[in-house]
């Protein structure tokens, strides 16, 4: 029965330092091991942008896809699609990241293309964001200290 007590005991002691230290490690790899998705639509005088982006965040090394319609006024939507692999660390909060191949230069000259980061039209171009828990199942991703995209955990 002693022995019986004192097991449970050293028991309890190790979950009681086991419990802390799998937590921490636990937000540490969902700091660097998650993957969400975004609709955006950014409408403008001249045209209407409407895409769903995925963004994948796996130790150092991300991905990025983004397929929607292009409309521009007057004409019928154009498919538009972009992927982009990049690495990236966090630096005070920040997360940059360095885009390291694209899926080439766009065949056409989109309007909205002047407005977009050199990071998703360019390799070796680099962006700083940050990205902050909405909820349990979503993030903001916030540029220049405004939310610009909502994305949900995939």
């Amino acid at each position: 029965m002693m022995m019986n007590k004192i097991t449970l005991r050293w028991t309890l002691i190790v979950l009681a330092i086991a419990a802390p230290l799998l937590y921490a490690w636990y937000i540490h790899y969902q700091r660097n091991h998650f993957s969400c998705e975004a609709h955006v639509t950014v409408v403008d005088d001249n045209y209407l942008l409407d895409v769903m982006m995925d963004y994948s965040f796996m130790n150092g090394e991300g991905s990025y896809a983004t397929s929607g319609e292009y409309t521009q006024k007057g004409q019928p939507p154009v498919e538009v699609s972009n992927k982009i692999a990049f690495n990236y660390w966090r630096e005070a909060g920040d997360i940059i990241m360095v885009s390291s191949d694209t899926s080439g230069r766009p065949k056409r000259n989109e309007a909205f293309r002047l407005d977009v980061p050199d990071f998703f039209r360019l390799r070796d171009r680099g962006l700083k964001v940050q990205i902050t828990p909405a909820n349990a199942s979503s993030y903001f991703i916030i540029y220049r200290n405004a939310p610009v995209i909502y994305c949900a955990k995939e």
